[in-house]
């Protein structure tokens, strides 16, 4: 085994073109996955269940003219490899080493979410045209809480990419929530 530690197993079929993906251990939690192309990246969250296996198939519906490829890549953003730029912002925005090309505007809001936590915007980061944000979000329920990615999507918000630090929150308990959207280029 490559990672005896990890949360799958990964089996590739290059002849068809298809991917399998097998839990292993017996953790409840969600797995997160990430599945990029060419032209986009899927974030798929996984949970166990009792049922018979499903299929999943991505159709990249973005029209062509939309799409980055060889020349056309540079002129579409300031980052020749966006997935790699969301990556370095995620990273700079979870460890707090911040490149200089990236800006950071410490905030301290209070944002009104659902009634049993308290959600608040810590600190915007901008640059590499993306505009990051780091919250707090925090149970202060009387039960156990299981968040998602999905629930931080924004309509019409331009959202590249979320990430929770940790899905299942026992009163009292908190966790970081990052939120990369695009634009905000310097």
């Amino acid at each position: 085994m490559i990672n005896p530690g990890g949360e799958i197993v990964l089996e590739c079929d290059r002849d068809k073109g298809e991917i399998y993906i097998r839990p292993v251990g017996d953790s409840a939690k969600p797995i997160n996955l990430f599945v990029s192309s060419a032209g986009a990246t899927y974030t798929l969250l996984l949970r166990r269940a009792d049922t018979p296996a499903d299929t999943i198939v991505i159709r990249d519906k973005t029209p062509k003219a939309f799409r980055v490829t060889g020349a056309t890549q540079a002129a579409a953003g300031p980052s020749p490899n966006p997935i790699r730029a969301m990556k370095a912002l995620l990273v700079a925005m979870a460890s707090d080493r911040v490149p200089a090309d990236i800006q950071v505007e410490e905030a301290h809001r209070a944002i009104q979410l659902w009634t049993e936590v308290r959600f608040s915007l810590v600190r915007q980061y901008e640059g590499r045209g993306l505009i990051g944000e780091k919250f707090l979000l925090q149970n202060v329920g009387t039960e156990p809480m299981v968040v998602a990615e999905q629930e931080f999507d924004r309509d019409g918000g331009e959202v590249a990419g979320i990430a929770i630090e940790h899905h299942n929150l026992r009163p009292g308990e908190s966790t970081s929530v990052y939120v990369i959207r695009r634009g905000g280029g310097r």
